[in-house]
C-alpha cells in the first residue's frame, strides 16, 4: 500500500500536532490504526466490500514543469524538493533553504552546491527556490532570475519583488507538509542567493535557526525586531565578482545604488564585523582564529544568543566556493570554477548550521 506523506501530515494537522515535536511511536500507531481500519486505502474494499473513499488532497501548491509552485503577490513563485528516503516521518527532521545565485535556476543550484548530498547524508530536506526573471534590461542584470536582497539585485529590485514574503510563506507551507523541524530551519545561498539569505534571516529571525551562505554580504538596513541568530560567510579572496576587499561591483544591477557612498563600503573584513555588532557581540578584535593552509576562520564568539558570527576566508578562492565548477570553460563568461574539492565549504556549512537549534537559544544572553 502506497502512502502520500504530505497527505497523512496534512490530515494530521502535522504542524500543530504534539505541539512542536513528533513522538514516532504514537504517530506509527495513528498509522497502523488508520490502515487497518480502512482509513489511508488505495481502492482498497474494507471486510464488507464497500471502497473507502479516499478524500481528495488539498496541497497548498501545484505542480509545473517539475517545480511546485503556489501563487505570491501575482507571481507563480516556485521552487523543487528534496526529502531523503531516510525521512520517514518518524521524527522531526531540519529543513535546508538553498538560494541561487542571480541568473542561476533552483536545479543549477542545487547541483552546484551539494546540499542533496548533506540533506541525504544527515535526514534533512532541502529546498531550492527560485528567484523572478521579469524581462528587464540586461545591462543591469535584467532578463535573469534574481532575488530582492536590499539594494541588490536586477529585476527582483527593479520591480520590488517580495521575495522576502515568498520565502517565509515557503517555510510555512513546508512546515504544514513535510516533517520538519520549526527550531531547526536553516538558510544558505550563493552571490545574489547569500545576500538574500541575509536578508532572510535578519527580517525573519523568528524562523531561521542560522544561516551559511557564499560570496556576498548584507545589502540591506536592519529591522528593531531582529533578534540575533548564527551567521557564517565563506568567501574568496580571489572573487573578481563580489570583491573580498570591496563588494562594490553587485552596484551594476541597481542603478539606484550607483550614487549611494553606502554600497562601496563593503567587503568580506566589513560584513563581519557589521554583522558582529548587529549580533551584539563582545570584543573589538575576533576571538576566533582557526588557520589551515588552504583557509582560515574568523568570528565572534560572544554574542547574544550565542549567535556567533564567522568569516571563512578561502586564500585561492573565486566567486564560486564550492568545490563543483559552475558551467564549463566552453561557456565562458558563464563559467566560475570551484575549488576543485580542495575545501569541503559545504560541509564546514553545514557543521555550522548544524549546531543550532531555536530550541537551544539562551535568550538570556
Amino acid at each position: 500500500m502506497y502512502f502520500n506523506q504530505e497527505y497523512i501530515f496534512l490530515l494530521l494537522g502535522f504542524r500543530e500536532y504534539m505541539g512542536r515535536r513528533v513522538n514516532g511511536f504514537i504517530l506509527s500507531l495513528i498509522f497502523v490504526s488508520m490502515t487497518l481500519s480502512g482509513c489511508i486505502s488505495s481502492n482498497k474494499e474494507s471486510s464488507n466490500d464497500q471502497v473507502v473513499e479516499v478524500p481528495e488532497l488539498d496541497l497548498p501548491y501545484f505542480e509545473k514543469d517539475g517545480y511546485r509552485c503556489f501563487l505570491h503577490d501575482e507571481y507563480e513563485r516556485c521552487w523543487i524538493t528534496y526529502v531523503p528516503e531516510k525521512v520517514n516521518g518518524t521524527e522531526l527532521v531540519p529543513l535546508i533553504i538553498d538560494l541561487h545565485g542571480w541568473s542561476l535556476s533552483a536545479f543549477e543550484q542545487r547541483e552546484i552546491s551539494g546540499f542533496d548530498n548533506i540533506a541525504e547524508e544527515y535526514g534533512a530536506i532541502l529546498l531550492n527556490p527560485e528567484g523572478l526573471a521579469l524581462g528587464g534590461d540586461p545591462t543591469t542584470g535584467g532578463s535573469e532570475e534574481s532575488w530582492n536582497a536590499g539594494w541588490c539585485c536586477a529585476d527582483a529590485v527593479a520591480n520590488g519583488v517580495d521575495d522576502l514574503g515568498f520565502l517565509n510563506q515557503l517555510i510555512e507551507v513546508a512546515i504544514q507538509i513535510h516533517p520538519v523541524d520549526p527550531d531547526r530551519v536553516y538558510v544558505t545561498g550563493w552571490s545574489n542567493g547569500c545576500a538574500m539569505s541575509y536578508y532572510l534571516s535578519f527580517y525573519s529571525s523568528d524562523k531561521i535557526a542560522a544561516m551559511a551562505c557564499m560570496a556576498m554580504y548584507l545589502l540591506a538596513d536592519i529591522p528593531d525586531e531582529y533578534d540575533p541568530i548564527p551567521m557564517m560567510e565563506i568567501h574568496g579572496v580571489l572573487d573578481d565578482n563580489v570583491w573580498y576587499a570591496w563588494g562594490s561591483r553587485p552596484i551594476i544591477f541597481n542603478p539606484g545604488a550607483w550614487f549611494d557612498n553606502s554600497a562601496y563600503q563593503t567587503g568580506a573584513i566589513e560584513n563581519m564585523y557589521e554583522v558582529a555588532k548587529h549580533n551584539n557581540c563582545a570584543g573589538s578584535m575576533p576571538d576566533l582564529n582557526d588557520v589551515d593552509g588552504l583557509y582560515s576562520i574568523q568570528g565572534f564568539t560572544d554574542c547574544q544568543n550565542s549567535a556567533e558570527v564567522q568569516l571563512v576566508t578561502l586564500y585561492a578562492g573565486t566567486h564560486n566556493p564550492y568545490e563543483k565548477d559552475y558551467g564549463s570553460p566552453e561557456e565562458f563568461p558563464r563559467y566560475v570554477p570551484g575549488n576543485g574539492g580542495l575545501i569541503p565549504t559545504t560541509q564546514i556549512a553545514w557543521d555550522f548550521l548544524s549546531q543550532y537549534s531555536k530550541e537551544d537559544i539562551d535568550l538570556d544572553d
